[in-house]
């Protein structure tokens, strides 16, 4: 159910619109109601309703400057104005102001209840188009860190992989109201901000959201390019056989990273270089420190494990390389913001097996 707010100087005007609003199957509930302009701000901010059901003509404040302010403070709210004047300049502006329907009295039924719908069919289609785009901006969220990791690496292989499998799942997310070129807009700008995280070395080249292609075909192959040159700007940047060094003890790391006490130390011995040179060394070629890269390899294994109910979360904790258990919850809900069991209740698996 919708809530709804009725804002009209006059008792049965509100009687008479309660009636039919709760009387029939409209998929609203009124929530408060106010005599002026002035008390209806109070209540839109304690109920902050769905839709706002007003009269023009109120004592203190008139519908229209009431409306503007609400606008200001809640532009998701609707609303349906009721008014005993048939004044085409009130329409008007109320048009201006996004208000679904002007409707004069006395309210015929029919007619209000048509309005009704019209502001329902809003709402649930907004808030259906909002949660396509959340969804699909944590497909591309996901997907741009993976591909700028691999950027990174210079893995060019894996960066062309990365994009044809992420074309792919773009075209099938797409809708009537997020097209594949406004889905690739929204990359660009996750692109942008990893790149810089990663690295201030790259210059140029880097396709602006106006510079997307048309055709499908032609955004995935200008994509693949812009990689290639980032690809070649931090080769050119970059001296190679150290990075040849570190990317060997990163696949130590990836080996070795559930192991409890393992170390920058060991890790740095592996390679004969000093832990203070390699600390420095590592975290200039990967972006992050080495003990932010073993975290991050922790608790991308810590979430896998927990998708499989088989796993009790302190089971968990020992195969990501937390010994104790208080330490792992911390570093889980300081890293994702939730605690394990509450990411485990957020993705579906509430209970653990005995």
């Amino acid at each position: 159910m919708y809530s709804v707010i009725l804002v009209d100087d006059e008792k049965m005007i509100k009687r008479s619109l309660l009636a039919l609003i709760e009387g029939n199957e409209t998929g609203f509930k009124v929530v408060g109601e106010a005599k002026d302009g002035e008390e209806a701000l109070r209540l839109n901010q304690q109920c902050n309703p769905d839709l706002i059901i007003t009269d023009i003509r109120m004592p203190k404040m008139n519908g229209l400057k009431f409306i503007k302010e609400v606008k200001e403070a809640n532009k998701q709210s609707k609303f349906i104005i009721i008014s005993g004047y048939d004044e085409f300049e009130y329409a008007q502006e109320a048009i201006r102001y996004g208000v679904v329907d002007f409707l004069l009295k006395p309210i015929k039924p029919e007619q209000f209840l048509s309005s009704l719908k019209k502001v329902h069919q809003q709402i649930v289609g907004e808030r259906n188009s909002t949660n396509e785009r959340s969804e699909c901006l944590g497909v591309i969220k996901s997907y741009t860190e993976k591909l700028v990791q691999q950027l990174w690496l210079l893995e060019e292989e894996q960066v062309i992989k990365l994009i044809d499998d992420y074309h792919e799942k773009l075209k099938d997310a797409r809708s009537e109201t997020h097209s594949l070129r406004s889905m690739y807009a929204d990359f660009l700008i996750y692109f942008h901000s990893e790149l810089e995280k990663q690295s201030n070395l790259v210059k140029g080249d880097i396709i602006q959201a106006s510079d997307i292609p048309y055709d499908e075909k032609e955004i995935k192959d200008s994509i693949i390019s812009m990689c290639q040159n980032i690809i070649n700007q931090l080769k050119t940047s970059r001296n190679i056989g150290h990075r040849n060094s570190i990317l060997t003890t990163v696949k130590y790391i990836d080996e070795h990273f559930s192991v409890e006490d393992l170390s920058l130390v060991e890790v740095a011995d592996t390679i004969g270089m000093s832990p203070s040179y390699f600390s420095m060394e590592f975290k200039a070629e990967m972006g992050i420190s080495f003990k932010q890269y073993v975290t991050k390899l922790r608790m991308e294994k810590a979430k896998e494990l927990l998708n499989n109910p088989s796993y009790k979360t302190y089971e968990v904790a020992y195969a990501t390389g937390y010994g104790d258990y208080p330490h792992f919850t911390k570093t889980f809900k300081k890293i994702l913001g939730v605690t394990p069991s509450q990411y485990r209740k957020r993705i579906g698996v509430v209970k653990e097996t005995n």
